[in-house]
């Protein structure tokens, strides 16, 4: 197993990348968790489980990570509307 980067630089490098979206990263038993969520919209938010130390070894792939975690925000984000119009139309 890699050794990976401090979790206040992943943190910080992530939040560099993923601005205006805001991150918040925890150690778990198999790795981190990464919550990333919009701080001006509600119910807007992603948590990835399981990211490995070899992924936070050092900035570049954090750059990749944070690049993987924005286009999962944004396809989740243009996915809601269309549940919400479902779900009106099932009422």
């Amino acid at each position: 197993m890699g050794s990976r980067l401090p979790l206040f630089k992943i943190e910080a490098i992530l939040h560099d990348y993923l601005r205006p979206y805001r991150c918040e990263c925890l150690e778990q038993p198999s790795g981190l968790s990464v919550r990333l969520y919009d701080g001006q919209a509600e119910h807007e938010e992603l948590t990835v489980l399981g990211v490995t130390h070899e992924q936070c070894r050092d900035a570049a792939n954090l750059v990749r990570l944070a690049q993987e975690l924005r286009i999962e925000m944004l396809v989740t984000r243009s996915e809601m509307p269309a549940e919400h119009a479902t779900l009106s139309s099932v009422e």
